[in-house]
């Protein structure tokens, strides 16, 4: 089988195979990326690089998307006087 790469993707961790333009598959941890690299590579090898080539780390705007006069990944305009007191399963 193939040799599999794991490396950085932005904030992302990203599976490349051999010849790919781009990854084939992108998790939320190194740990995620590896073992489903090593699914994927069989009796190939598993290379993971911890620097980001594609430079998106840098580029990335990491408070992109939250709303205007709030903190990147902070409340978004709910009071905590309207917030649960405690989480309620089932609902």
């Amino acid at each position: 089988m193939p040799d599999i790469t794991v490396q950085r993707h932005g904030d992302r961790w990203a599976i490349l195979e051999p010849g790919a333009e781009s990854p084939t598959k992108e998790f939320e941890t190194r740990d995620a990326a590896e073992q489903a690299a090593r699914a994927m590579a069989a009796d190939g090898e598993v290379h993971v690089r911890e620097d980001d080539p594609t430079g998106l780390a840098d580029a990335q705007d990491h408070g992109a998307g939250a709303p205007e006069g709030t903190p990147a990944g902070g409340p978004t305009g709910v009071s905590g006087r309207e917030r649960a007191r405690i989480n309620q399963a089932g609902l």
